[in-house]
């Protein structure tokens, strides 16, 4: 009976030391020969800080997922077979997982950086900023779908320009209620201005990014509209209804036609978008 005690406490300490990581589910993992599969060119992934490339990219996630699901595999049979063999077996594929996770990690770190330097939110420090992005891209790496086909760095940016505009948000809101010493320029909190400030600037990069990714699906008429209409680069002069219609021979109600079309096609666009909305 005593014997049956230690081995019941055994277990349940060992399952206590036990802490699978997430994992995502999918069919591929169950198969009989994916392990020998994904893990043939083991012992782990190159010592290199460098970007990845897809197929990289996709195999490091793969084993990560992979490492994730024997772990909570091991986990829930932690109260059958050899203790020894349970420890060793959980702290192998541990071992396995961090090495993926801390390659994964360090190969797109630079994600962060490159949007702290293109980011507009003027009201957070970089530091904040930093901190605010790197745990966007931790939280990333452990929830990325590789059998989805896309590119970890469009997940990534996403996740991390969502993490900024949380922030921004939040900086807004703690500034207006911090007391403060009397001072006229300050009688009136600029919380709300800041926070549309902030607003606008997400609306802005993402309607850049909807024009430079063309997810809009607009034609080469109504870009060129669009142009010459609404000009992004600094200095140009916006152009009349009229005068494109004259330089594009069509009437002043067709160009109007045309900009009411692509602005629709835009709207559609910023509503489907993940951030935005």
């Amino acid at each position: 009976m005593l014997r049956v005690t230690t081995e019941l406490s055994s277990r349940r300490a060992l399952q206590s030391w036990m802490c699978p990581p997430p994992y995502i589910t999918n069919a591929e993992l169950r198969q009989r020969n994916i392990e020998a599969v994904l893990f043939k060119d083991w012992p782990g992934p190159a010592e290199d800080t460098g970007r990845l490339d897809a197929g990289e990219e996709s195999l490091l996630f793969k084993q990560l997922h992979f490492c994730g699901y024997k772990l909570s595999r091991l986990y829930k049979s932690a109260d059958r077979g050899p203790l020894g063999v349970l420890k060793r077996r959980y702290g192998l594929w541990e071992q396995r997982y961090h090495q993926l996770r801390e390659r994964l990690i360090e190969a797109n770190l630079g994600l962060v950086y490159d949007l702290i330097g293109r980011s507009r939110f003027h009201n957070l420090d970089r530091d904040e900023m930093s901190g605010e992005g790197m745990m966007a891209l931790l939280r990333a790496v452990d929830t990325f779908d590789p059998w989805r086909g896309f590119r970890f760095s469009t997940y990534a940016c996403n996740a991390i320009l969502r993490a900024f505009s949380r922030a921004a948000i939040q900086d807004s809101k703690r500034r207006s209620r911090v007391a403060g010493p009397y001072d006229v320029d300050f009688e009136k909190s600029d919380a709300d201005e800041t926070r549309h400030s902030d607003q606008r600037i997400l609306f802005s990069e993402r309607l850049q990014r909807i024009l430079r990714l063309d997810n809009a699906d607009l034609t080469d008429t109504e870009k060129t509209v669009l142009a010459r209409r609404f000009p992004l680069e600094e200095g140009r002069v916006r152009q009349t209804l009229e005068d494109i219609g004259r330089q594009m021979r069509v009437s002043k109600e067709r160009v109007r036609q045309i900009q009411l079309s692509a602005i629709a096609k835009l709207r559609r666009a910023i509503a489907d978008d993940e951030i935005l909305n």
